[in-house]
């Protein structure tokens, strides 16, 4: 039940389809070698995307409702990793943010 209630969650305010343009980015990032993600964080989604979009499934989903309940099941179980990375990516994309204001000079004098 919990897993359900995980799935609907990604539909929501704050949930994964909301933080697509930071996946985007934080994909991006890792792309250029800015970001470094965990091994499991890329191997599992990836998996789990490769899986569902495959025409080779454990239950086959011609068969009505129960066809697809173990792609539901998969992602119940690959959108709380992505989520997981996702505030991690939020969270280092932010103290970037403060490292560079921080280095910005504000208010200067010129001195001859």
């Amino acid at each position: 039940m919990k897993k359900i209630l995980v799935l609907f969650k990604a539909f929501g305010r704050n949930g994964l389809f909301a933080k697509v343009p930071h996946l985007i980015r934080m994909v991006k990032a890792a792309k250029k070698g800015d970001y470094k993600m965990d091994v499991k964080s890329i191997l599992i989604p990836s998996i789990a995307i490769i899986y569902i979009l495959s025409p080779l499934d454990i239950i086959p989903d011609w068969i009505p409702v129960v066809g697809a309940l173990d792609d539901f099941g998969l992602l119940a179980l690959t959108i709380p990793f992505i989520m997981k990375e996702l505030d991690k990516f939020i969270a280092w994309e932010n103290e970037q943010k403060i490292k560079v204001s921080e280095n910005k000079v504000i208010d200067a004098e010129i001195i001859e």
